[in-house]
């Protein structure tokens, strides 16, 4: 299936991606084939090893950028997270495979009370490199002191949300470049029950046609759009549209 442009649905958010070529849906670069090792010089091996550095980089900017707009994007599309709480351990914790396990245990622990409720945690460091985890839900009001009992790990921070249209973008101001720590690699970044509402993407022609003219795109003020080239897909034409229910 090819396509030239798509809309992507978060909640009131829709945004508008319209390509200058035909893009193939679900399309796979072929791997390259590795080369064949050859001798190298002292300086060639040096320029090698940086010129691998700043790809690994690269990747690891690109990995951070999808993982931020995956996140606005489900936030967004589960505008009933009302409740943000910032979860810390008491103890210098830094090891991200056990934290996720206390957060596990945590999760289990919140459903047996309240019941099943939807969520997405998203785990952060604090400058002393100890992990904590951002954790929005729709459970309804809880004193803090009860679910800092629950938890049972450490102190927990409530963050008021007023007046905040976009909140999945307002909760990614807070996603700190520690997001680059390495032992974040080759991990996820952030978990969500299984009852979320996920974004809806739409590629069809004349499905991606009848939302523009249901909502009369082209006749609407962008809430934001910006012109931008990529080396995959080329040149992009980028509009996000604010539809009020």
């Amino acid at each position: 299936m090819y396509y030239h442009q798509k809309i992507i649905n978060s909640g009131k958010y829709f945004e508008l991606y319209q390509y200058e070529k035909n893009l193939k849906r679900d399309f796979t670069r072929k791997k390259k084939k590795p080369k064949k090792e050859r001798v190298l010089s002292d300086c060639s091996i040096e320029a090698n090893e940086v010129n691998k550095e700043s790809e690994e980089l690269s990747k690891r900017k690109d990995s951070i950028s999808r993982t931020r707009t995956s996140i606005r994007r489900i936030i967004n599309s589960n505008p009933d997270l009302t409740k943000f709480y910032t979860l810390t351990f008491k103890e210098n914790m830094q090891d991200v495979d056990i934290a996720n396990k206390h957060f596990n245990k945590f999760i289990m622990r919140m459903n047996y009370r309240f019941g099943k409720f939807k969520y997405i945690d998203i785990i952060e460091f604090q400058k002393r490199g100890a992990v904590h985890y951002h954790f929005l839900c729709n459970l309804p009001f809880i004193k803090a002191k009860e679910i800092e009992n629950i938890w049972g790990n450490g102190f927990i921070n409530i963050r008021r949300i007023k007046n905040v249209t976009n909140l999945g973008a307002y909760v990614c101001k807070y996603l700190q470049k520690e997001m680059t720590d390495k032992r974040l690699f080759n991990k996820k970044k952030f978990f969500c029950s299984k009852n979320i509402e996920k974004p809806i993407s739409v590629y069809n022609y004349k499905a991606v046609n009848a939302i523009i003219e249901q909502y009369d795109f082209n006749n609407m003020k962008p809430t934001y759009e910006s012109d931008f080239e990529n080396k995959y897909v080329g040149k992009v034409k980028y509009k996000v549209f604010e539809i009020e229910n």
